[in-house]
């Protein structure tokens, strides 16, 4: 199929696709609200172990399976001229560890403390390494199937009704961790069904079952898009690629920069993984008391990716990253300062809006500096970059919060996440608006 023929069948479908990848992403990110890595991964790890270093295993399993595939997928989804198949493939295997999780907790809760959190770090491993896979495709075949004017509030749109779901989710999450029955009594008449309450991990296991049926849902949502075939890159192995990685950068400074400046601001937001573990230790805080931090994120990313996406749009998609940086350090800033339990609803709300605006423009930003046979290329050697950050930095990160507590920690992330965000400003030329792109 030809590129004029690819294009029509794009405009076409372009209403039908710009839909259902907004369904998709809400609801895979609604089943991710329900087991949030900022709140109830943090309260899985903190009650079966309690050491503050494991906390930085999540963020650091979570990035690394996310950036580290990228190099070496990317030459594979490049050489093809369809990405759906090989997303649809690859995403199962990000999905089904939260069956499994959740069979495992419902079954089997008994177990050892420190099997239970092995199992768990397995899972989650097997689920993060399958989104990197899965991630390349998925971010090229949206750049195919929205129109490039559209991306910023595509993304925005579907992050935006992933959040609205989520503060819904976050509500299921509170009941069910909640120490009793709901609805409390007198809610119902006599002899009406209530939910039982659980106990931990169970309630855990609950939230993993609900977490993979919302993604069945999205996954069908998925699979229903259409993408026509478009021309293919040259087949190329993977050692010829990693070698034209060196050329790529010398030959584009900016881009360089960018992910220079990514990196630092990526270590410092990394101190969002580390909120609540701060919170239940300074305050002592039940199980249930996370779910008002849960709702509070994930209300303040909907409303803030569908403000940011629409401003990417119109101001600049690196200028959104610059104020999502520094929302993002604020919020870190607060919490060293935080005197009660409170100030932590308006601390996740300032993560939830920065966490937007870094989702959002992490993938929109790349797709500006490429063309679109480069495209792979760039989303490869972006993802990859962070990697070493990815790896080291959580492991880093929860060393010193052992050694020095958690304010510390906070102190020096914040820090680094300002530089970046200086490299940013300054040292990135970046488009100011993302224009529409041929189908390539």
């Amino acid at each position: 199929m030809d590129a004029a023929q690819a294009k029509r069948i794009i405009e076409r479908n372009a209403t039908r696709n710009f839909v259902l990848n907004v369904l998709d992403g809400g609801l895979f990110y609604l089943g991710l609200s329900l087991v949030s890595r900022y709140t109830v991964m943090p309260l899985i790890v903190e009650r079966l172990s309690g050491e503050r270093w494991m906390q930085g295993l999540i963020p650091m399993l979570a990035q690394t399976g996310w950036f580290l595939p990228g190099l070496f997928i990317a030459p594979l989804v490049a050489a093809r001229t369809r990405r759906k198949p090989m997303l649809l493939t690859a995403t199962l295997a990000e999905r089904f560890p939260f069956l499994i999780l959740g069979l495992l907790l419902l079954l089997a809760p008994n177990l050892p403390p420190g099997v239970l959190l092995t199992l768990f770090f397995v899972l989650f491993a097997i689920h993060s390494f399958s989104a990197g896979v899965a991630g390349i495709p998925w971010q090229d075949f949206i750049s195919r199937v929205i129109p490039g004017q559209r991306w910023g509030i595509f993304f925005g749109i579907q992050s935006g009704l992933g959040g609205l779901l989520g503060v819904g989710g976050a509500v299921v999450a509170g009941i069910i961790l909640a120490p009793a029955a709901f609805p409390p009594a007198g809610w119902w008449p006599a002899g009406w069904p209530v939910i039982a309450p659980q106990p931990f991990p169970q309630t855990i296991g609950v939230l993993s079952l609900l977490c993979f049926a919302a993604m069945v849902l999205s996954y069908i949502f998925l699979a229903s898009t259409v993408e026509p075939p478009q021309e293919a890159a040259p087949k190329q192995r993977i050692g010829d690629f990693l070698r034209g990685v060196g050329p790529l950068l010398q030959r584009d400074p900016h881009f360089r920069m960018y992910l220079f400046s990514r990196m630092a601001i990526a270590l410092g937001l990394l101190g969002h993984s580390f909120l609540t573990a701060a919170a239940l230790e300074r305050f002592g805080l039940k199980n249930e008391e996370i779910a008002p931090f849960t709702a509070a994120l994930l209300a303040s990313q909907a409303v803030a990716d569908l403000l940011l996406g629409w401003l990417a749009d119109r101001w600049g998609h690196k200028q959104v990253l610059v104020l999502s940086t520094a929302l993002g350090m604020l919020a870190i800033f607060m919490a060293v300062l935080a005197p009660s339990p409170g100030w932590f609803i308006i601390i996740f709300i300032l993560v939830g809006a920065a966490q937007a605006g870094y989702m959002l423009t992490g993938f929109t930003l790349v797709f500006s500096f490429s063309t679109p046979t480069e495209r792979p290329a760039y989303i490869g050697v972006a993802n990859t970059a962070i990697a070493p950050v990815a790896i080291a930095g959580p492991l880093l990160a929860g060393w010193l919060a052992e050694i020095g507590g958690y304010n510390i920690l906070f102190v020096v992330l914040c820090v680094i996440g300002l530089i970046g965000m200086a490299l940013l400003h300054w040292g990135v030329n970046a488009p100011a608006k993302q224009v529409a792109v041929e189908p390539g």
